[in-house]
């Protein structure tokens, strides 16, 4: 069999680089805030797990009060969210009066490590030995102090 000519048959020897997905495969990874949590959770409920995390114990009012105003989600959106986390185990809930008390059932950083242990597992179940090779040459090119940091637990 010949191979084309022309710009098709450089494709074929074209040096190994870094390759790239295309962006349509890692959209998906988009998070507006930066946050990793978006992954996981989508932009609003991130933003009202972080105003559980900054107020504490919260009535569905006091949430969506505290939401930043870009523009503002209804009392009824907020209360969904709130109920949806809840019943995703995020969340824990008193009932008080006619409604409930939410406060957040992990640190932001104890959520973000059962997040990360999540992919990492998923990743290593997917992909196995290829996973295990980018985590390792991820941590050869790391710097020496903070290699040490990461082994120390810090």
């Amino acid at each position: 069999m010949a191979y084309e000519s022309g710009a098709r048959a450089n494709l074929y020897r074209m040096p190994r680089r870094a390759f790239s997905l295309p962006r349509a495969l890692t959209g998906r990874l988009d998070r507006p805030s930066g946050r990793p949590e978006e992954w996981f959770l989508g932009s609003l409920q991130t933003r009202v797990l972080r105003v559980l995390a900054a107020r504490g114990p919260s009535t569905v009012r006091e949430v969506a009060e505290a939401l930043p105003k870009r523009p503002a989600p209804a009392y009824t959106t907020v209360m969904t969210v709130l109920d949806k986390l809840f019943q995703k185990d995020l969340l824990r809930r008193k009932r008080e009066g006619r409604g409930y008390v939410y406060v957040a059932r992990y640190s932001q950083d104890e959520l973000r490590s059962l997040m990360a242990r999540h992919l990492v597992d998923e990743l290593v179940d997917d992909f196995g030995d290829v996973a295990l090779t980018h985590f390792a040459s991820t941590l050869d090119g790391l710097d020496r102090r903070r290699l040490q940091k990461i082994r120390r637990g810090q």
